[in-house]
């Protein structure tokens, strides 16, 4: 099954845009909702593409699955009710705001069916630089909001979010940056349209996150790629292309810079985990090594899986239990942190998974500070991750490192060998 989305929703009336203003900006902000999504049921996709150097567009979908329809009565037809709301910020100057407007959505049914809800919002951003935009997403029915901290990159027309990349079968809007399956798309790019393009292929490895308090020795990357194409952009600002099953694919206009578009190339249904096979990697964080390696060479894999999780739960019930909170950690792993490798192999992912979700997340420049505990208590554990300068993507960020974190590590592993879901609280 292709990760693309293949289906469109059904009509939707877009109503209005209302303009609106906000002072309450991005920093001193707590965005631990983000990464945990507890209570919340809306969770639409978000993708922001320039298709001009004065006009942006932020295109989003969600499932119908995930609002309520109700009625007045029965001589009624069902509506659902959802409120866009968008705040721009600059970089620079967090606390100004610089755009900001909502969008009404009414879906109204006779029939609840589930489908995929899209609509777009033009935005007014300066090109030359760079902008924080919070997203909103609100079921009126419920009185349930969603936030979504999305970072625009306007800087010069070679950024990733100046292409736009669709389905070529059906032309659904590609709002990942990866895919499972060797998929032909349609590449969209009226800025750099009559230009020549560079497709770098690259098929490497890279290894998961290591112990916060461990320090690894990277090798540096080698940016010589392992397969070349040119493409021409047409006249109407497009280019097809069949996108790699694995590994990744790098845009470039200009070859003397870095900066393009980059898709990624993942397996095992990606990012969900959906066979026993995708579940073997993610436990490297809470096996020992002499496990890991009867996980990765047993002949009857699922076999090894639940042996694995029922020796440390003792009884089936508690096992599925903590399975559950385990994988859902991954799963929500690879929802948020995804870069040039897969969500839970990052340092964030690593950190979300083994300890949960930070009580607060407040967001610098460029970094991130996750709180597990009261901010200003001194015993709270603290993790900050520096934003990586990454050609291939926005979203890698690496965790600074120190030796004061072996001893929650050990604490929060030894938890979960027990058989329980562990999450820091200080």
């Amino acid at each position: 099954m292709m990760r693309l989305i293949g289906i469109i929703g059904s009509i939707v009336s877009l109503i209005w845009v209302i303009q609106s203003c906000s002072n309450q900006g991005v920093q001193g902000s707590n965005f631990s909702q983000v990464y945990g999504k507890k209570n919340v049921t809306i969770t639409p996709d978000y993708l922001v593409y320039h298709h001009a150097r004065d006009k942006s567009t932020l295109h989003f979908q969600f499932n119908s699955t995930q609002v309520l329809y109700a009625r007045k009565d029965k001589s009624q037809p069902y509506q659902s009710k959802v409120k866009i709301h968008y705040e721009a910020y600059a970089v620079d100057n967090k606390k100004e705001l610089v755009d900001s407007s909502s969008l009404m959505i009414y879906d109204t049914v006779e029939k609840k069916v589930t489908k995929l809800i899209n609509g777009k919002i033009d935005l007014s951003l300066e090109l030359g630089k760079k902008y924080y935009l919070r997203v909103f997403a609100t079921d009126l029915n419920r009185n349930n909001t969603f936030e979504k901290l999305l970072m625009v990159d306007k800087v010069n027309e070679s950024s990733a979010q100046f292409y736009l990349i669709r389905n070529k079968q059906d032309s659904a809007i590609f709002y990942n940056n990866y895919t499972i399956d060797r998929t032909p798309v349609i590449v969209q790019s009226e800025v750099n349209k009559g230009k020549k393009i560079f497709a770098y292929q690259y098929f490497r490895s890279f290894p998961i996150a290591a112990p916060p308090f461990a320090h690894p020795n990277h090798n540096s990357f080698n940016y010589q790629p392992d397969e070349k194409h040119e493409v021409a952009i047409n006249e109407a600002g497009k280019f097809e292309y069949l996108l790699l099953d694995t590994g990744f694919v790098h845009f470039v206009i200009d070859t003397t810079q870095r900066k393009g578009l980059t898709v990624f190339g993942f397996e095992n249904n990606y990012p969900k985990i959906k066979n026993v096979f995708g579940m073997v990697p993610p436990l490297r964080f809470i096996s020992s090594n002499s496990e890991f390696d009867e996980l990765n060479n047993s002949e009857n894999t699922k076999k090894s899986v639940d042996l694995f999780w029922l020796s440390k739960a003792g009884d089936e019930d508690r096992g599925r239990e903590v399975i559950k909170r385990y994988y859902n950690r991954v799963q929500d792993a690879n929802d948020n942190f995804t870069s040039y490798v897969e969500g839970w192999k990052t340092d964030r992912g690593m950190v979300s998974i083994v300890y949960g979700t930070p009580k607060s997340v407040r967001v610098q420049r460029d970094e991130e500070i996750w709180y597990y505990g009261e901010e200003t208590n001194s015993f709270s554990l603290q993790f900050t991750f520096v934003k990586v300068d990454n050609p291939f993507t926005q979203n890698d960020y690496k965790l600074i490192r120190a030796t004061s974190y072996k001893s929650s590590w050990y604490r929060a592993v030894d938890i979960w060998r027990s058989g329980r879901a562990y999450w820091a609280q200080y």
